[in-house]
């Protein structure tokens, strides 16, 4: 589905990602790991054509994305989260999710400010992929709602209905519970899960390693830019080079 090959990002002086290479099926689960700064959420950022890669390419099923623009990467059908969680707080959460959809609506400005049939159908469209998707993460008593009074969990979920409106093939995920108590970090496992389950594959960032262990199909792990490991998870929690470098504790065979 997505294969990053020999990805290299250099700021200047700084090199933030290494020469890495990896590559995720169709419906996997798949974690990017490592310490802070460790060149992760730049890695999202050549994916999702926010940076273009000092060397290197980005294929989706087999095609060269690496040059492409973020609104044309969108088109082929890559969304992501963002760490911050992105959301017009004082608009309801209807608004957010038809802002999502706009990548898929096919009327104009002229066709806005007249109402024609191109705007009406564009507009029933669109209220039933919200519908639908407030179904899928189990938010739908909170479309009318101000985003501002959902609670952080409420938001999270919000933020990835928001990606899913474009009916994405691969989804980024910036750490999605970041902040949340174990309690809701669960409820937003189960809706990972079930993005899986719907055929979507799953790019992750995230440091809560429970969690990831539990629910990925397959992490890469980063360290100052370079690829350290990867493989299946319990593979990657064993590795030596992860345990010193990412536990910061010493391996005992």
């Amino acid at each position: 589905m997505l294969k990053a090959e020999n990805l290299t990002k250099r700021f200047e002086g700084l090199v933030a990602v290494n020469d890495v290479t990896f590559q995720a099926g169709a419906g996997d689960i798949l974690a990017i790991i490592g310490p802070n700064g460790a060149g992760k959420t730049t890695v999202f950022n050549l994916i999702s054509g926010i940076l273009p890669p000092t060397s290197g390419k980005i294929l989706m099923h087999d095609e060269d994305i690496t040059a492409l623009k973020p609104y044309r990467v969108a088109h082929k059908g890559i969304a992501r989260t963002f760490q911050t969680t992105a959301l017009f707080d004082q608009l309801r959460v209807l608004d957010n999710m038809a802002i999502g959809y706009k990548l898929k609506t096919t009327s104009g400005f002229w066709s806005t400010i007249f109402h024609t049939r191109r705007w009406k159908a564009d507009r029933d469209k669109c209220t039933q992929k919200v519908s639908e998707v407030l179904d899928f993460i189990e938010l739908p008593e909170k479309i009318y709602n101000i985003v501002s009074t959902l609670s952080q969990e409420e938001q999270k979920r919000l933020a990835i209905g928001i990606a899913l409106m474009s009916d994405p093939k691969i989804i980024l995920l910036d750490e999605p519970t970041g902040g949340l108590i174990q309690e809701d970090t669960d409820s937003i496992t189960v809706l990972i899960r079930k993005m899986k389950q719907a055929g979507i594959t799953v790019i992750i960032i995230e440091h809560k390693m429970r969690m990831i262990m539990d629910l990925a199909d397959k992490i890469v792990v980063l360290n100052y830019g370079e690829k350290i490991a990867d493989g299946p998870p319990e593979e990657v929690s064993k590795d030596a080079a992860v345990i010193k470098a990412y536990l910061g504790g010493e391996f005992i065979a």
